[in-house]
């Protein structure tokens, strides 16, 4: 199946399928039990070595999928659990390729990256998703994707979490 319900609340999308039928079922029936949703999204392996994703791509892919659960969680409201949206900046997000045993939240990457940028976690947690861009040359934050200079800049989740990941996977599947 594409979406399964744990005994916590980890609501599992395919990364590749993206959110089916049985999504709304099993949201509907967690929020009944006022279990809070918590959505990894799934087979990171398949975008990377079958669909050869880019990772403004798979970025895309991840926004809709995120914003489909959350459509399906706001029609299921309920007033004492309150705001039960997932998002990847908030820690209700994950990212995973169950098959291979590896999973990750934007806090994981966060943390590595905020003394390196001398921010606290939390301020590298909301750079690292959204319209957020780093332009090395000016060491400046962006939230368009140009530099100072003019050139293209990347999503600062591509160049700090994807294209990490898409370089060990490269490495790995070519044996290096």
């Amino acid at each position: 199946a594409a979406l399964r319900v744990t005994d916590g609340g980890l609501v599992v999308v395919d990364c590749v399928e993206g959110v089916c039928v049985q999504t709304e079922t099993v949201l509907r029936q967690a929020i009944s039990e006022r279990i809070r949703p918590v959505v990894t999204i799934n087979k990171l392996d398949r975008a990377f070595i079958e669909l050869q994703l880019e990772g403004e791509d798979m970025y895309t892919n991840f926004v809709r999928v995120v914003e489909s659960v959350n459509v399906i969680v706001s029609t299921y409201h309920d007033e004492v659990l309150g705001d039960v949206q997932c998002y990847p900046d908030k820690g209700t997000v994950a990212f995973s390729a169950g098959l291979h045993g590896w999973a990750f939240t934007l806090t994981i990457f966060a943390r590595m990256y905020a003394s390196k940028f001398g921010v606290d976690t939390e301020k590298m947690i909301t750079r690292l998703w959204g319209d957020n861009y780093f332009d090395a040359e000016a060491k400046k934050w962006k939230h368009t994707p140009v530099s100072t200079e003019g050139k293209p800049l990347k999503r600062a989740f591509c160049q700090f979490i994807m294209d990490p990941i898409g370089a060990l996977f490269e490495a790995i599947m070519g044996e290096k």
